[in-house]
This record gives structure tokens, C-alpha cells and sequence, in this order.
């Protein structure tokens, strides 16, 4: 499959049944089948989840500009990264 377009929908938004319908009436009007449906948490709730130190994260990702889900991957990498200082060279403690 191919991606074609993406797009955001609120489910505490009473208004997201009617964009999602638009969405596949719309899709539908342009001879798209398949759909490809992801549903991913927020970055912010993975963080807690996961008990992450939040400041490391926000530090790598003002740095290193990375996508949320490359960060905690990081963060929560084991081998070399768990028994060294990383933590304390990129907050420059």
C-alpha cells in the first residue's frame, strides 16, 4: 500500500464521527478500497506510561530534533547507554 494522505481526528471531540464518515465518503469518491487504520498514543502518555524522565526526553528531542517514538526507543535502549553518564553529557549536569 501506498500512503496517500493522512489526517488527525479528537475522539473527545463529539465532531469526529462526522469527519470520519466525511473522510471515507471522500475516500471512497476518489476510488480508494483499503484503508490503513494506526492508532497511536500520545508521546506525553507513552513518557508516563513508561515512567521516563521528561526532561531527558525534551532535551534530546530540542537537540537532536528525532521523532517521540526514536527518542524513548533511546531512552529506554539497553547495553552501552544503561551503565554510562549519558544522562548527565546531554543535560551538560
Amino acid at each position: 500500500m501506498t500512503k496517500m494522505n493522512s489526517f488527525f481526528i479528537d475522539l473527545n471531540d463529539r465532531n469526529s464521527e462526522n469527519t470520519i464518515t466525511e473522510k471515507l465518503s471522500e475516500l471512497n469518491s476518489l476510488d480508494h478500497r483499503e484503508i490503513k487504520l494506526e492508532i497511536k498514543n500520545s508521546s506525553k502518555k507513552e513518557i508516563q506510561n513508561l515512567s521516563l524522565d521528561i526532561d531527558l526526553f525534551r532535551k534530546i528531542k530540542e537537540v537532536q530534533d528525532l521523532p517521540d517514538w526514536v527518542i524513548v526507543k533511546l531512552i529506554l535502549a539497553k547495553g552501552n547507554l544503561k551503565d554510562s553518564d549519558f544522562k548527565k553529557r546531554i543535560l551538560n549536569d
